[in-house]
């Protein structure tokens, strides 16, 4: 009975524990995800802006970033929601409490553990599953939007060259945004420059069709053109044509407006949105590639350098009859200068013009083998270097789930060491480890992507270094150590300061 009661109060500890962690968790992801999310976004603002996007494409593409960015922010989530939940039952003595009943720190993190592994492995699945989809649709988007033309927006005393083939330039616009004074239009339709131009003292513009063309009714103006005809093959000259109108309409199209839908098959090559399936059968095709350049390589320098393929067979007569000369027929031609002939008949001996030759044919097929290896080689340095692009994109689905057991090995026990709750130090410790994180994590992709350093020592060397750090700082929170207290420290000075006083006097 007395088993079954101990059993009970420990699952209720646990379920607090849970429940204490569980609120600081789902705010901080949150909070962190929103501002990587808004930091993502800054890279886009300057393509974003100006473009007259309406409220709903903006909310899908903060949605499906959003998305790319919670495993990511996962991790750090952790961190901080680990530091704040075992700094507040630090404080308030809780923790104490908990070792005076017989309950031992490593029982304490042991549901919020397990909790931690459940988040990893759901970091995994939906980093593997579901940002692929969102990577896709987040980039066809903002393909979609980078191709869309700027609204159209017509300044007074500017010219604007947002319609295709026209340079519009207004001095006055009226209020009402239709009546428009003083009008210059340069016409570039023609692809010849400067050589037509309208001028009107007044007019109107609107849309219509659903704001699908622009309508421009221009007054009292002019139009003049500069022609060039051409008389005959040298001379021409040009013509200077004035037509003056009362009213005079011209219509633009605004399809360039449209933000069109792009097939997003088109870009599901791309690594970031594939699964580790998908980009493990990419790698292993690439490494098939990579083998078959290889024989090609081979077969090709075979085909063409034949000289290690010949096999003499000496006999008697060429062994007692050495020499370095080469005998070609009289009666051959200077291009047949580099061919041993047998054939009966007079012949003399040439030694500079045949040696040329055969100098120029070796060279010629030296720098073809040359030229054919160099190539093989680009390709194959090319194949290389996807592969490991490829296999940084497998790895690093892994690498950002365990994540999040190394973010809480750090968290909890140097929660529990530091004993204080709140916003304060906790957050300033999490940014400074995920600073370490992310810097140690790019530069291994980055060394791995040039084929500095091994696949497996660069995608996992944040983790190493912060498991390190993990298993060290729970060392000292299980042994109770003052590692992080400040009284610890003012003793220690003090002690140093006493024996070197000491030592001197």
């Amino acid at each position: 009975m007395s088993l079954f009661r101990i059993n009970r109060s420990s699952y209720i500890v646990d379920w607090l524990i849970i429940k204490a962690f569980i609120g600081p968790f789902i705010l901080t992801t949150s909070v962190v995800t929103f501002i990587l999310l808004i930091q993502q976004m800054m890279r886009y603002v300057d393509e974003l802006l100006g473009k007259g996007l309406s409220y709903a494409v903006f909310g899908e593409l903060l949605f499906y970033y959003s998305l790319h960015i919670v495993p990511l922010g996962m991790p750090l989530g952790i961190l901080l929601s680990s530091l704040i939940t075992f700094g507040n039952l630090g404080e308030h003595q809780e923790l104490t409490a908990l070792k005076g009943a017989g309950i031992s720190l490593i029982r304490v993190l042991s549901p919020i553990f397990l909790f931690t592994v459940v988040v990893s492995i759901g970091s995994f699945f939906f980093n593997d599953r579901i940002v692929p989809e969102a990577n896709l649709k987040a980039y066809s988007l903002l393909w979609d939007i980078r191709q869309k033309s700027p609204t159209l927006s017509i300044k007074e005393g500017t010219f604007y060259d947002g319609l295709p083939g026209y340079s519009i330039k207004i001095n006055k616009k009226y209020p009402d945004g239709q009546l428009i004074k003083d009008i210059m239009i340069y016409d570039h339709t023609s692809g010849l420059g400067n050589r037509e131009l309208i001028l009107a003292d007044s007019g109107r513009m609107y849309t219509i069709k659903n704001e699908r063309y622009l309508v421009l009714e221009l007054f009292d103006g002019a139009n003049y053109q500069d022609q060039v005809q051409t008389r005959d093959g040298n001379n021409s000259r040009e013509k200077f044509i004035t037509h003056a109108f009362e009213k005079s309409q011209i219509v633009f199209s605004l399809s360039s407006f449209d933000m069109d839908t792009t097939d997003k098959r088109l870009f599901k090559g791309h690594r970031i949105m594939k699964n580790v399936v998908q980009l493990a059968q990419d790698i292993d095709s690439l490494k098939k590639t990579s083998k078959n350049q290889n024989q090609l390589m081979r077969n090709q320098i075979q085909n063409i350098f034949l000289y290690h393929n010949k096999r003499e067979t000496p006999n008697k007569d060429s062994a007692s009859k050495k020499t370095n000369k080469l005998v070609v027929p009289v009666d051959n031609s200077p291009a047949q200068l580099s061919k041993i002939d047998t054939v009966a008949g007079p012949i003399r001996t040439i030694e500079e013009p045949a040696s040329n030759v055969v100098y120029s044919k070796a060279l010629s097929r030296a720098r073809t083998i040359r030229n054919a290896v160099s190539s093989r080689i680009r390709r194959q340095d090319d194949l290389a270097r996807q592969a490991r692009d490829f296999s940084v994109e497998f790895l690093k689905k892994f690498t950002l789930a365990f994540a999040c057991i190394s973010m809480f090995l750090i968290g909890a026990p140097l929660g529990s060491i530091i004993k204080r709750g709140g916003l304060g130090i906790p957050v300033l410790i999490s940014i400074i480890f995920f600073i370490v994180f992310y810097v140690i994590s790019i530069f291994g992709e980055k060394w791995v992507k040039e084929g500095m350093v091994s696949l497996w020592l660069g995608m996992w060397a944040s983790n190493i270094f912060l498991l390190s750090f993990g298993f060290f700082f729970l060392k000292q929170a299980k042994n109770d150590s003052p590692l992080l207290d400040s009284d610890f420290y003012y003793v220690l000075q003090d002690q140093l300061l006493g024996r070197f006083i000491k030592k001197k006097t």
